[in-house]
């Protein structure tokens, strides 16, 4: 799955305070509108209970020998009681008496112990599946067969249902021998989602039985299981019903034993409208689709039966959407985006094709099917066989999408592609190791988006996009373990972050490198090809990398990579390496220690790591050698000259900081301020280098006055990794400054390093421009925009009144697709209501998800303080034209704002742990940050999975203050000598 870790702060980020009081201040508007809200909500639950208990007849899926189950609710668990159906006549209508469990409730005994007995695995199912989404009735009915088989004898069958009405239970071995198995009760355990079938006769060891269920549920609005979605043509509006099942959301769809290494087989039949079309993992069977009974309207479509698979991985969606076909690869979109699908179509099948070379194995299915959602929660989900998307992800139109989104659509397309083999063929035994699918994904969507795309230097970019971004997170305390011990779905659904994706892509990538790319390859097929259509550990691709690794020599034959990969994935954080020369012998001594964001009790920190060292000096000769799990190692006289530089870590391989002694330092930086003297350093280096000096520096490890020296090159700096990797450690002076009296030292600085980069790509765009330059306009753009700036603000005010004057806005654009952010932005801000209400209907108007994703965000940076009270409003406001996978992005965009920072962190705890990141980034005084505390602590339990977030968030801010008190005044001293 591609995991919305977006960079929502962007746009404008001006400062702002939390606020003196110890409650939450949210304008009137907001506060009526939640109350509102709150009373609507109990209003509509109780329509909902009605309408459950009211629901008309529909005819059942098809006619089987079922059990009618009576329910009865007994606190967390609700019992159905049933009876023997071998002693009964077929055509009589009975009625069962229910009983309750007079038990101690299971949900009051571990319950942290999610996971499923092992006394039955599925085999095969057959799933049945009518979605009724016409307005008023968005509900489903279906019916599932599962052939079990039985590893211990047992009296009960235990599975998963959540947000089900159980109608009807059987449990037979075989339907023709009229073997049916007399059921005690069925229960239903809430809090664990289970569903338990009580038997009065065990199920045997070493034999199979059917399970047969009748069951109903609800088309949600909650993204989650199967849910419905809606878009509209002409005002009118059409509704389609798909899927979200990972992590544990199978479950609300159908009963099944959802865990990922109870993999089975699938044989999918959905019913649809015959003006509709459905589409599943597999192919359908035969052109033609049969009647369903007693449905006029409605049809069957059967699918092929599937490949072995876990439940997560299954998907379905009817809707009215047209499709563009290459061969076997489809792509899907409502019928007026349908020629944004041209680009997706053209680079899926060849990353498709460049996959199955790396890996050495073809993509096992008869064909795949992407289709752009309305309302999808997550970027991306690799569903095989049937990809589902945000429309943002998938969809592109020229001369109105950036050039930066087609970069991000290859990105996403590659990242699915890839977990069609790594997370669907081979599948993690459980969600601990998550990170082997995401992380793995995310390193080798690198690869494939350069396969399509080798001129946007993917392999450079990574460090700015991936590995510096993981360093942020993973220099926190309260940072995780890469495999990390998950139980409830929460806690599943909270690794879904930086540590799994970016840390888990940045360590596979080092080990990558320190194996080489052909051994790498070779371990990988060799692992795919031992665990296909099965699950794995991660040591299972450990073992198959050290045979490799040991067969080619690569690696010494007393070492496995277990013993390396385990410090990096059963540890928290990262090491700094330290690199101490003697210069008199040409000796160097490197050590390690845990960086940390809080080092004070860096001394007592006795983790260490198996970290792979690489070096050169001026010769550019790249050596190599490891630091074993040990404090320290001395490497004895490398000839290297006492007026050279050492650099370490070349291309920034490994996943880690380097801090020099000060000597080396001021080697590096008089290299670097020769005229032309940087090139001596490859991009990524230099990125390094910026990235590590500053951040060496935040937490005292390197003096400031030495980091702050490494930053005076950019004057002639004319690549996009090294600008990009410094714009995120002087983004964060900015927020500390930007409420001192002293920002104005801190903005002609950066004005000075800006200067000439800013004059030579200027604010327009040539055609010939490569892409990493439009890319290094917009970030010089967006920066001397908010630094005020008055070029850049006139030019941007001209473009956007241009378009405002235009007789047919939503036709004619002139702005450039790559920089409307920043117009946009710059605009509103310096504008009114008009300006803001103008780029509010081109929003609505707008038929391109990219160009709706850039005014949702320009929409939160006007200075109006009832315009951004509105704007909040109408994210959680039903039919405001705002969708629901969207409302993150407005609290998100309003919080960068420095007057909308209280109001979006009033309803943070409503959306993602990315808006309290949002609206916590500029704390740096005790006060804000003791306010958040008490904020975190009355409303703890209204987090959920944003709770690792907050608690995060106040560790970097406690962070800040210390930063502001130990660095602020020596950095402002640097900066006054430095602009004189």
């Amino acid at each position: 799955m591609t995991h919305v870790h977006e960079d929502f702060g962007k746009m404008d980020a001006n400062g702002t305070t939390f606020g003196k009081q110890k409650f939450v201040a949210v304008s009137k508007s907001l506060a009526l509108f939640l109350l509102l809200l709150f009373v609507g909500c109990i209003v509509a639950t109780g329509l909902l209970v009605y309408h459950l208990s009211s629901c008309q007849s529909v005819p059942q899926v098809e006619e089987s020998k079922l059990l009618m189950l009576n329910k009865h609710s007994n606190g967390d668990i609700t019992t159905v009681a049933t009876a023997d159906p071998s002693t009964e006549s077929e055509t009589e209508e009975y009625q069962f008496s229910t009983t309750t469990t007079t038990e101690k409730s299971k949900t009051e005994i571990e319950i942290d112990d999610v996971r499923l007995p092992r006394s039955v695995h599925p085999h095969s199912y057959n799933i049945k599946l009518i979605p009724f989404i016409q307005e008023g009735n968005f509900t489903f009915h279906g019916e599932v067969t599962i052939l079990i088989n039985v590893t211990v004898t047992s009296d009960n069958i235990t599975l998963h249902a959540d947000d089900l009405i159980i109608d009807n239970i059987l449990v037979y071995e075989h339907l023709q021998t009229n073997k049916f198995l007399s059921i005690k009760q069925a229960a239903n355990e809430t809090k664990r989602q289970f569903l338990i079938i009580y038997l009065n006769q065990p199920v045997e060891a070493g034999k199979q039985y059917y399970v047969s269920i009748k069951f109903r549920g609800i088309l949600n609005d909650l993204l989650q299981g199967f849910y419905r979605s809606s878009y509209k043509i002409n005002n009118e509006t059409r509704w389609i019903a798909t899927t979200q099942f990972q992590a544990t959301d199978a479950r609300k769809a159908f009963p099944c034993f959802d865990e990922p290494a109870l993999k089975a087989k699938f044989q999918i039949s959905l019913a649809r409208l015959k003006n509709m079309t459905s589409i599943s993992n597999m192919r359908k069977i035969g052109p033609y689709s049969q009647p369903v009974r007693g449905l006029s309207e409605y049809v069957w479509d059967y699918y092929e039966e599937s490949l072995p698979m876990s439940t997560y991985l299954i998907a379905f969606v009817i809707s009215d959407f047209d499709c563009l076909r290459n061969g076997t690869f489809s792509v899907w979109a409502r019928p007026s985006a349908l020629s944004q699908t041209k680009y997706s179509l053209q680079i899926g099948p060849q990353i498709l094709k460049f996959y199955e070379n790396f890996f050495g194995i073809k993509y096992p299915l008869p064909k795949i099917d992407m289709i752009g959602l309305p309302d999808f929660p997550a970027g991306a989900m690799e569903n095989w066989g049937l990809i589902t998307y945000r429309e943002s992800v998938l969809l592109y139109e020229d001369k109105v999408s950036s050039k930066g989104s087609l970069q991000r659509i290859a990105h996403v397309i590659a990242h699915e592609l890839a977990h069609q083999w790594f997370g669907n063929l081979v599948t993690p035994v459980w969600w601990s190791d998550l990170w082997l699918n995401e992380g793995f994904a995310t390193y080798v969507e690198c690869l494939g988006a350069n396969a399509v795309n080798p001129h946007l230097k993917e392999l450079d970019q990574f460090i700015i996009n991936e590995l510096h971004g993981a360093f942020m997170l993973d220099a926190l305390q309260s940072s995780h373990q890469i495999s990390i011990k998950v139980n409830n779905p929460d806690e599943i659904n909270n690794i879904f972050d930086r540590i799994s994706y970016s840390k888990g892509a940045a360590i596979l990538r080092m080990m990558q490198h320190f194996l080489t790319m052909e051994v790498f390859q070779r371990g990988l097929n060799k692992y795919l090809k031992s665990r296909m259509y099965k699950n794995a550990e991660q040591d299972d691709l450990w073992n198959m990398l050290t045979q490799q690794s040991h067969e080619d020599k690569v690696l010494d034959p007393n070492v496995t990579i277990k013993e390396i990969m385990d410090t990096w994935t059963l540890q928290t954080g990262f090491p700094v390496v330290t690199v101490q020369r003697n210069y008199e012998d040409s000796s160097v001594t490197f050590s390690q220690e845990r960086f940390l964001i809080n080092n004070e009790n860096r001394s007592s920190n006795s983790v260490l790591w198996w970290i792979p060292i690489t070096y050169m000096d001026r010769r550019s000769v790249v050596k190599s050698t490891w630091i074993g799990a040990e404090p320290a190692i001395t490497l004895n006289d490398l000839n290297i000259s006492k007026d050279d530089w050492l650099l370490v870590n070349i291309n920034q391989t490994g996943y880690y900081r380097v801090n020099y002694d000060d000597r080396n330092w001021n080697l590096i930086t008089a290299q670097l301020q020769k005229r032309k003297g940087h090139l001596a350093f490859d991009p990524k280096n230099r990125a390094q280098l910026l990235d590590d000096a500053m951040n060496l520096a935040s937490v005292g490890y390197l003096d400031y006055e030495i980091a702050l020296n490494v930053t005076k090159y950019l004057k002639q700096e004319r690549e996009y990794v090294p600008w990009k990797a410094v714009f995120t450690s002087l983004d964060y002076m900015y927020e500390m400054f930007v409420r001192t009296a002293h920002f104005d030292k801190y903005k002609n600085y950066l004005l000075t390093l800006l200067r000439d980069v800013y004059k030579e790509i200027g604010f327009n765009e040539s055609e010939d421009d490569q892409q990493l330059i439009l890319y290094l306009r917009f970030e010089v753009n967006v920066r001397t925009c908010k630094l005020g700036v008055r070029d850049c603000i006139i030019s941007a005010i001209q473009q956007f009144q241009t378009w405002k004057n235009s007789p047919y806005p939503d036709k004619r654009n002139l702005i450039s697709e790559n920089l409307r952010e920043v117009v946009y932005c710059t605009a509103i801000s310096v504008g009114g209501q008009e300006e803001w209400d103008f780029a509010w209907q081109r929003y609505l108007n707008a038929n391109v998800e990219n160009e709706k994703e850039t005014l949702l965000m320009a929409l939160g940076c006007s200075k109006e303080i009832w315009i951004l009270s509105r704007y909040l409003e109408w994210a959680i406001t039903e039919h405001s034209g705002i969708r629901k996978h969207d409302s993150a992005r407005v609290f998100a965009a309003v919080a960068n704002n420095a007057i909308g920072q209280e109001l979006a962190l009033g309803a943070s705890s409503m959306s993602l742990s990315s808006i309290v990141r949002s609206c916590t980034i500029r704390f740096n005084t005790q006060m804000e940050v003791d306010n958040f505390k008490e904020f975190v602590k009355s409303r703890e339990n209204e987090f959920g999975v944003a709770l690792r977030t907050a608690q995060q968030s106040i560790e970097q801010g406690e962070a800040n203050v210390k930063w502001m008190s130990k660095y602020s005044k020596k950095i402002i001293k640097w900066l006054s000598n430095s602009n004189t």
